[in-house]
């Protein structure tokens, strides 16, 4: 089942590549196809003004408005995903324009994804990515 989990997160992953999809809203479509109705994302918690996490489509919406007023522009690469049975690591590549400084931003991050039933139920945001391996019991 963990190598069905990481080719579920890869295909989501594909799909979130279109950046412009935020604008469209097609993200919805994404939220449908992949995550479970109670669906959570967990933020680093050192991230200002952020709630502790944020739950389903709306939670969703809410985390993408909130990352709008942070950031002009905004995007994330899947770089490397990592198998830990009902979860998945992803090393990501966060890039952007901060919209107050205007100062482009490039983060190396980890997604660890929790998968029930082959879709995502959870998802959590490590700035540091061994701290990610850690949490599923991996190592690079």
């Amino acid at each position: 089942m963990s190598q069905e989990n990481v080719d579920v997160v890869r295909r989501m992953y594909a799909r979130l590549a279109d950046r412009g999809a935020w604008r469209r809203g097609d993200y919805d479509d994404v939220f449908r196809d992949f995550c479970t109705r109670d669906y959570q994302m967990i933020p680093p918690p050192i991230y200002p003004d952020a709630a502790t996490s944020y739950r389903g489509l709306e939670g969703v919406h809410r985390w993408q408005r909130f990352m709008d007023e942070i950031w002009a522009d905004w995007d994330f690469q899947a770089e490397r995903f990592f198998d830990a049975g009902a979860e998945v690591a992803v090393f990501v590549r966060t890039s952007g324009t901060a919209r107050q400084s205007g100062a482009p931003v490039e983060i190396p991050v980890a997604h660890v994804l929790t998968l029930r039933d082959g879709r995502v139920t959870r998802l959590e945001v490590f700035l540091d990515r061994h701290e990610a391996l850690e949490a599923v019991g991996l190592e690079e």
